[in-house]
């Protein structure tokens, strides 16, 4: 999902002098090839990320498009009140590319595990938030950011991640996808925890349960029109997400089914606040209850 994504900033520096790839101390082998071909147009700032926030909102306001690249919880946690004050107050045009979301960097404990942010990150005015959850849906966001004028946040994973989407995929503001189609329940995930959703989904067509899942990519704004479908379509919404379900995309469906005034079953799947334990990330799936078999067993248990 990080190549992807920053495979799309490497095209847009050789095409376009107004592109900058920032980093503060975390480059790819993509972000190293930027440094080494167009040294104008990348700048490290070492451990500085706010001092790189601040920076990039200086070159938004005299026309340069710099795309950041960092640990996901370093640049939107540590420099947080540069993000606010600098970028998005102004509505500065600066894209954030943050890496390691979720819980990519699981055998590093919660200091490196992106798991916060989000809740964070979707208070600040006009700072649009992304989380995709394949490598194309990475690609075609970055390519909405680059188009779209004004702060964009992505919340990008790690790499290898499944693709479920085919080429001709785009990227649509404030819109997701249904997946998978179902009446018995609907599952409604943002990032590449999707997939598990997807494989608990088949388990359970084996025993005649259908499950709809949906892939949201976007919680600001929100597809309110995808949730409230799906409230009315099912007997009961599960949300799936690798992020605190307090401030997440459970809060942010859990805001759109309550201002509807329409009754549900709602269930938020999430992490309770950080990530316990450690290990692979598919050992902290199933440690912290987001793997395929902890969603078979909730939607059992709830129909």
């Amino acid at each position: 999902m990080r190549n992807a994504a920053t495979q799309v900033v490497y095209d847009l520096v050789k095409q376009d002098k107004r592109v900058m790839a920032l980093t503060a101390d975390n480059r790819n082998e993509i972000y190293d090839r930027i440094r080494i071909e167009f040294p104008n147009q990348y700048m490290d700032y070492g451990i500085a990320e706010a001092n790189m926030v601040g920076s990039a909102a200086g070159l938004a306001s005299c026309g340069k498009i710099p795309f950041l690249y960092t640990i996901t919880n370093f640049m939107s946690m540590r420099a947080f009140e540069f993000i606010r004050n600098d970028v998005c107050i102004g509505r500065q045009n600066v894209k954030f590319l943050g890496r390691s979301a979720g819980l990519v960097s699981s055998s590093m404990g919660p200091t490196h595990q992106g798991t916060e942010e989000l809740a964070l990150l979707r208070t600040l005015p006009n700072l649009l938030v992304i989380t995709p959850a394949s490598p194309i849906e990475a690609r075609e966001a970055v390519k909405f950011a680059y188009a779209h004028n004004g702060p964009v946040y992505l919340r990008l994973e790690g790499f290898r991640e499944p693709e479920m989407y085919e080429e001709d995929y785009k990227f649509t503001m404030g819109k997701g996808s249904v997946v998978r189609q179902g009446k018995d329940a609907a599952i409604i995930a943002m990032g590449s925890v999707i997939q598990e959703a997807l494989q608990a989904a088949a388990l359970l067509l084996e025993e005649g349960i259908s499950v709809r899942v949906i892939d949201m990519p976007m919680v600001k704004p929100i597809d309110k029109e995808l949730i409230l479908n799906a409230v009315c379509e099912t007997r009961f919404v599960i949300t799936l997400e690798e992020h605190s379900i307090y401030g997440g995309l459970g809060s942010a469906a859990a805001e759109c089914i309550a201002e509807s005034g329409r009754p549900a079953v709602f269930i938020r799947m999430g992490l309770d606040c950080t990530a316990s334990g450690c290990g692979n990330r598919a050992d902290m799936r199933e440690i912290n209850h987001l793997s395929c078999r902890d969603i078979v067993e909730q939607i059992k248990k709830n129909l």
